[in-house]
Parts: C-alpha cells; structure tokens; sequence
C-alpha cells in the first residue's frame, strides 16, 4: 500500500515557527493511543535547533529537521510503521519510525493528563548506527502499559 508523508518546504525560520504554531501549538487534536499530546511553543527551539560541536547550547536552525516537522503528525496518528517504547532511565516515550529515519520523544506533562513533545530528530548521515544506538535504550511498550507506567509515574 502506498503511504505518502508530507515534507514542507519553507523561506526561513520565521515562517517555519508560525507553521509549527499554526499546525501544533493551536490544535489540539493529537493523540497517542487515546491520550493526549500537547505542543508548547517554547519548545520549537529545542526541537529545531541543534547545538554545535563541543557547544551544548543550541544556536543552529535546522532546517532539515524542521521540513520534516509533519512527520510528527504522522507519527502520532500511526498512518505509518512506528514502535512506541519506553525509556525507563528518563520516563520519556520515544515512538521510532525506522522508514522516515526519525524518532520523536514525548514526556509527561506534569499536572495535566497529556503528553508533551520532548524532542524529534531523524538519525542523519548514520541513521543504522544512531537509529539501533537510541533503541538499545528502551523497551517496547503496549498501550495498556504505557498507560500504567504513566499512572505509576503519577502522570498523564
């Protein structure tokens, strides 16, 4: 079956952050299995930006990353083949697309019943290697699981 994912392609950081307002931090209508995932606008910097070599602080748009800010979209919704996993060590679920090189974090968003974007990313140039790296990380999670390691965690 063919499976399409839409790639934006727009003039700057500006007019990418709108489209990341517009499409995420106004709607609320994303969800993973039934729970809620919210998008806060502050966040657009962690998600598109990278820091440097040797620098932690994140001073470079990326655009790339953020021409694939609808794959999120997608992700959530399940339109295309993802695992959903858990990472113990950080509480964060990571949902992994291994056909658009890319996985996508979400946390629990403290006082709410909702998700939170954490971060996204596509795996570059070695995405094998960083792909299997971020994996080895988590485990595989079921909906009803997720559901009660969040309530366990006293979350969502």
């Amino acid at each position: 079956m063919k499976k399409a994912v839409e790639i934006i392609l727009l003039p700057d950081v500006d007019t990418y952050r709108n489209e990341y307002r517009e499409k995420y931090v106004s709607n609320n209508s994303f969800y993973l299995w039934g729970i809620a995932v919210s998008f806060d606008e502050r966040d657009f910097d962690h998600i598109f930006y990278e820091s440097a070599p040797g620098d932690k602080k994140k001073k470079d748009f990326s655009q790339r990353r953020a021409r694939q800010m609808m794959f999120m979209e997608f992700l959530l919704r399940g339109d295309i083949d993802r695992e959903v996993m858990y990472q113990p060590e950080r509480g964060t679920i990571a949902i992994f697309c291994k056909d658009l090189d890319c996985v996508m974090y979400l946390r629990c968003r403290q006082g709410s019943e909702k998700l939170q974007i954490g971060s996204f990313f596509d795996f570059g140039k070695d995405h094998g290697k960083r792909y299997r790296s971020q994996k080895r990380k988590c485990t595989s999670v079921s909906d009803v699981e997720l559901r009660r390691i969040l309530k366990i965690n006293k979350g969502c």
